[in-house]
């Protein structure tokens, strides 16, 4: 079993778990590379079997918080882990790494604590936020984005003309570049998008508006961290910005 698809098995098989922080855990795992290391000492365990290491690399932010359920992780690699002739399985360790460059699909579907999921997503950006929303009206995530923003990330904002996102209370305009949406109908048509792109890797998109409302509402988001996917979120963000732009 190569590292991605030993990744895969991990992330389905926390997200089948019943542990109680599985919901920090697996933000955590995406941004994951799984490396491994075969060695040539014998365990004295198993007939001629050697060591075989899991190593769980993830970018150096992130290391002291995944060590946290390091021993968690360890048992549930030593469930998964494939039968071998040749090895075992008889270590695990979380070291410094750069983030994932393959193109894999993963996806992570929400019908509750949307908003919790939406602040995480945010809190892991190190690079780009960009937003297509019809309405923004929502404190709380305004305000991870001010921290984001102050940490040096580029966040950009499309937004329905709309009279509730107008009068939010919310000055996104004076801290982002905010864009301006209204369509030119007889029938008062709105731009009615729902996402999010994070570093050109996670889009977050479903039926759920970032306002306080919608906590209360029966919602659904999708987060998937797969880059062809985010590029082609950015592609439609690009081309609503040219067209409000022109």
């Amino acid at each position: 079993m190569n590292g991605q698809d030993f990744k895969k098995l991990l992330i389905d098989t926390v997200k089948a778990d019943d542990n109680p922080n599985k919901e920090q855990i697996l933000p955590l795992l995406e941004l994951v590379t799984v490396r491994n290391e075969q060695t040539g000492e014998f365990t004295r365990n198993l007939w001629n079997h050697c060591k075989e290491y899991i190593y769980l690399c993830i970018i150096p932010q992130k290391v002291v918080e995944l060590k946290k359920y390091k021993d968690y992780l360890f048992d549930i690699c030593d469930s998964i882990y494939p039968p071998n002739d040749d090895y075992e399985f008889w270590g695990l360790d979380i070291r410094p790494g750069e983030l994932p460059n393959d193109d894999s699909l993963s996806q992570i579907v929400l019908f509750e604590n949307i908003q919790k999921q939406i602040v995480d997503e945010i809190k892991n950006a190190k690079y780009v936020i960009w937003i297509a929303m019809a309405w923004f009206t929502d404190p709380i995530l305004y305000k991870e984005l001010l921290k984001k923003k102050k940490q040096g990330l580029t966040i950009e904002i499309i937004l329905d003309d709309n009279e509730k996102n107008r009068n939010s209370g919310i000055d996104l305009d004076k801290e982002f570049p905010t864009h301006w949406v209204t369509i030119k109908s007889l029938y008062k048509n709105i731009m009615h998008n729902k996402f999010c792109i994070i570093d050109f890797q996670t889009v977050i998109h479903g039926t759920f508006n970032w306002t306080k409302a919608a906590n209360f509402n029966k919602e659904t988001i999708a987060v998937v961290k797969n880059r062809t996917t985010a590029e082609t979120f950015a592609d439609e963000f690009m081309s609503i910005k040219r067209k409000i732009l022109s």
